[in-house]
């Protein structure tokens, strides 16, 4: 569904509401489709009936089935019992109630004690299952709605100017919210974070005295602390705010989450009236939330319970922070809308924290908070003019959507929605409701509410899931006075069976009875399509169905056959028992094959008379080609053949009885004429060779519708080479191979020796001898003379 918004254009808005036009069409057409379909399902009772869908009716009318027919007939449409003969009054068809118990009228836009801003209050739907109901709600906003403003403010070091200003603020937003409403409340409250490491220091001298500057003024840190209760009294707020005083902390996040859930879940404590309830939170920092606790050791969740008195300080040190969702949960529930007044520094976090919460809102607040009280008005008139209507949490199997009507534009969504809406302006809401079953407990209820506001409309569901029959006549005459009539069929005593109960069991086993009629090893009594009277399956029949149910266990019908065409049994035959049976002519399972093999004889043409043109087998009145170059409904035609190829086999066949089709020449569809010469005669040339690489010539005629092939009667075939030609041919062959091979070893090696010669010289050219003293020689250290030595 298209969302039409009042920024559209012309062009747009007209788009927008010719969709909704058909969506209404659309979806009143589908309503009514739903409504004119049942699925019976074997369906043997009223209430049984009627849970099948919203369409289904029921007809209590006696004698209303026909021999053969089970009870299941009487369930169906409306318009389909009536065409079987049921009369309107004999139909039975929940069809839902919608009772306004409480429905007071709109105060309007002026003030009054009593403002009524929604209606109806009280609504009572009877709902059947599968059926859309629909009701109107009435909102217009009034003037003068009262309202309770608490005021939580963070309390850490870097808020110490802002606190001077909030001493002053009461007076101050008392007279700006009473310019909106003549009955306003306001009370306070204080934050930090919780007392242990690593949030605030535990240091017994930082305990005492938390700030940075020892000449502040400043109080033990604390994680929340309740201060004033909700009050008109100006002063009295003034006062209690100016006993405050600034404390301290370690890190930059404080823990406003912890103070938030208590602000919201202790209404008693703080006062909250059933009025417009609003929490303004100021911080310059962000938040902690569930998971941090953990940095402190801490690891139970937050049970969000009220901890205000004595074990506030325990829970806050002892639980963890509360999550966003458990956050969004406790404002909805209480209805409390929230205004987060932050510095500029943390405006997109809170942004961010407001996709979460709904009705809330955030705004930027000045460095010392001195524009606090206007950004609450904004607030809170920006707040009040978004109208939210909404339910609460549902009961299983039950859906609900809205359709609102703000001005000239309407939405679908899960909920309804109008925003700019003006003091005195009237806005409706459409609800529809659908349950999709029938539960256990007969009755229900949920609230519908205009978030912000605690006027609710409280919805009581009944479920229509019983039939409004006449009263039940036990002993009836109409079941043999063995039974109970009721909705217009029997329910037997004890003893007693039968459409009517006029089927006695007395001293029979009931065990026996259902055993005749089970087939063979099977569970199911008349394979769950009939009914086990006395022994004797009867089987169930219905009109409007083509189905039909025989067999002495109701195990055959007419439809469960193999289909051909989408037809079953090919339209060729009858179905019975899972089997067809076929028509003369036809045979297979589903009748798809015919007997005669006409339909794959060429009624004309070359190949006229021949069975798939000879190129194949007749199967079932199709043609199976004998390979896949053949193709045609017979055969007929052949892609990329040659003639001359084609009819070889055919030639030899035909003229010299061999080849592969020796023994069954009479496949080939050709006419061979044996000529001692081809001159003369006519067609395209031919020379293939046989399986013997005999050469056969042969001309090709096909002008006429026969193929005319004549073949010279000589064959021409290859003589066998002389073994004394042969071998010396070998040797000599062999011989001159082995000196080729001989002379170009030789060469390569000359070459390869040649080569590494001539860098044998070159290397030995360049050589230089170093004609120096070997470094590793050592001259004798003794020198041993012999005296008897003459060098002479």
């Amino acid at each position: 569904m298209a969302v039409c918004h009042k920024s559209s254009g012309f062009e747009q808005g007209l788009f927008c509401h010719l969709l909704l036009f058909l969506w209404i069409i659309t979806g009143s057409f589908v309503f009514s489709s739903e409504l004119e379909m049942c699925e019976s399902k074997n369906a043997k009772d009223c209430k049984a009936c009627i849970k099948q869908g919203p369409g289904c009716s029921w007809c209590k009318s006696l004698n209303f089935e026909k021999h053969g027919e089970g009870e299941a007939v009487r369930c169906g449409t409306r318009k389909v019992l009536m065409e079987r003969g049921c009369t309107d009054l004999d139909i039975v068809s929940p069809r839902g109630l919608i009772t306004v118990e409480k429905d007071d009228p709109l105060t309007g836009g002026e003030v009054s004690k009593s403002v009524v801003q929604l209606r109806p209050q009280i609504v009572r739907l009877k709902l059947r299952p599968g059926k859309e109901m629909k009701f109107d709600i009435d909102f217009q906003r009034a003037e003068g709605y009262p309202i309770d403003l608490y005021y939580l403010m963070d309390l850490s070091y870097s808020m110490n100017d802002d606190l001077e200003n909030v001493k002053k603020l009461g007076t101050q937003l008392l007279e700006a919210m009473q310019k909106v409403t003549k009955s306003v409340k306001i009370g306070f409250g204080a934050f930090v974070d919780k007392t242990v490491l690593p949030f605030v220091s535990t240091n017994k001298q930082k305990l005492k005295h938390p700030c940075p500057k020892k000449n502040v003024q400043c109080s033990k840190p604390f994680g929340y602390r309740h201060v004033l209760n909700l009050t008109d009294d100006s002063k009295r707020f003034t006062n209690e705010v100016g006993n405050m005083i600034i404390s301290g902390n370690l890190d930059s996040p404080e823990g406003g989450f912890d103070a938030i859930m208590q602000a919201a879940v202790c209404g008693d404590k703080i006062g909250w009236r059933d009025n417009t309830r609003l929490l303004v939170y100021t911080s310059d920092a962000g938040f902690h939330f569930a998971g941090d606790g953990k940095l402190a050791g801490i690891v139970q969740p937050n049970d969000g319970k009220c901890h205000i008195g004595s074990d506030l300080e325990k829970s806050s040190i002892s639980q963890d922070y509360p999550s966003v969702g458990q956050l969004t949960k406790k404002l909805s529930e209480n209805n409390i809308q929230a205004i987060f007044a932050v510095t500029k520094g943390v405006v997109n976090t809170y942004k961010s924290l407001q996709q979460f919460i709904p009705k809330s809102a955030v705004g930027e607040l000045s460095e010392d908070s001195s524009n606090v009280v206007q950004l609450i008005t904004d607030a809170y008139n920006n707040l009040s003019s978004n109208i939210i209507i909404q339910h609460n949490s549902l009961p299983a199997g039950l859906t609900v959507k809205y359709l609102s009507t703000c001005g000239n534009d309407t939405v679908t969504a899960d909920r309804g929605e109008c925003s700019n809406v003006k003091i005195g302006q009237k806005l409706q809401f459409q609800v529809f409701v659908k349950a999709d079953t029938c539960p256990e407990s007969n009755q229900t209820e949920f609230e519908i509410k205009a978030l912000g506001l605690q006027e609710k409309l409280k919805v009581i569901i009944e479920y229509d899931c019983e039939c409004n029959c006449d009263a039940p006549e036990h002993n009836s005459r109409n079941c043999d006075k063995h039974g109970t009539l009721h909705c217009g069929t029997c329910r037997c005593n004890d003893k007693w069976q039968g459409r009517w109960c006029n089927c006695s069991l007395q001293g029979t086993n009931a065990k026996e009875i259902e055993d005749k009629c089970k087939r063979g090893n099977e569970s199911q009594i008349c394979s769950n399509h009939g009914d086990c009277l006395c022994g004797t399956c009867e089987c169930q029949q219905s009109e409007d169905s083509k189905e039909i149910i025989g067999g002495k266990f109701c195990e055959c019908n007419n439809l469960n056959c193999p289909r051909f065409n989408n037809s079953l049994c090919g339209g060729q035959g009858k179905c019975w028992c899972d089997r067809c049976e076929c028509n003369p002519g036809f045979t297979g399972n589903a009748c798809d094959c015919p007997v005669d093999k006409s339909q794959c004889v060429a009624p004309s043409g070359k190949y006229s008379g021949l069975t798939c043109s000879g190129r194949g087998v007749c199967k079932c009145g199709t043609c199976s080609c004998f390979d896949i170059k053949y193709y045609g409904k017979y055969c007929e035609l052949c892609r990329n053949c040659r003639p001359c190829i084609e009819h070889r086999d055919c030639v030899e066949c035909k003229t010299f009885r061999s080849g592969p089709l020796a023994e069954n020449c009479t496949t080939c569809a050709i006419n061979v004429t044996t000529l001692k010469s081809l001159e003369g005669a006519k067609g395209a040339q031919c020379e293939e060779r046989n399986g013997s690489s005999c050469i056969m010539k042969y001309k090709i005629d096909e002008s006429s519708t026969t193929t005319i092939i004549s073949v010279l009667e000589d064959i021409v075939c290859p003589q066998p080479p002389s073994a004394l030609t042969i071998v010396p041919s070998v040797l000599a062959g062999v011989v001159f191979i082995g000196l080729l091979l001989l002379l170009a070893w030789k060469l390569l090696t000359t070459v390869y020796d040649h080569r590494e010669y001539k860098k044998f010289e070159m290397e030995r050219s360049q050589a230089k001898w170093n004609k120096d003293d070997n470094p590793l020689y050592k001259s004798a250290t003794t020198t041993v003379v012999n005296p008897k030595f003459d060098e002479n």
